[in-house]
């Protein structure tokens, strides 16, 4: 895999965030390192940057945790069926409840989840 055209610096992010990779308009990359952590650190989340751009990832139509596990090296998860990406809606909040049941986000009254936003 070749990885493009890029650019490294160390600024200081928030905390918690490690690192972030920035297209730029002519094709190359901006890669941002945070200098709050150690040297160890920042050269693991450098590799993990440049591990998404050796794979594409900025081109690339798939769900972001699955191009983050990837870039760690770890075995992404399955991709849900295409019937379970799309957007669902729920005629009542009892409805709503037996879905999260059903497949095992649930266990205990919706009600004590807290107040609906709606």
């Amino acid at each position: 895999m070749r990885i493009p055209d890029h650019y490294v610096r160390v600024v200081e992010l928030p905390a918690a965030v490690r690192g972030v990779t920035v297209p730029n308009d002519d094709g190359t990359f901006s890669v941002y390192i945070n200098a709050l952590y150690d040297d160890e650190s920042q050269r693991e989340t450098l590799e993990h940057e440049l591990e998404h751009l050796a794979r594409d990832h900025f081109y690339a139509d798939t769900p972001v945790a699955r191009q983050e596990a990837e870039a760690s090296g770890e075995s992404p998860a399955p991709s849900l069926p295409s019937e379970e990406r799309t957007i669902r809606l729920y005629a009542s909040l009892k409805d709503l409840e037996s879905y999260l049941r059903r497949i095992g986000a649930l266990d205990k009254p919706i009600e004590d989840l807290g107040r609906p936003l709606w």
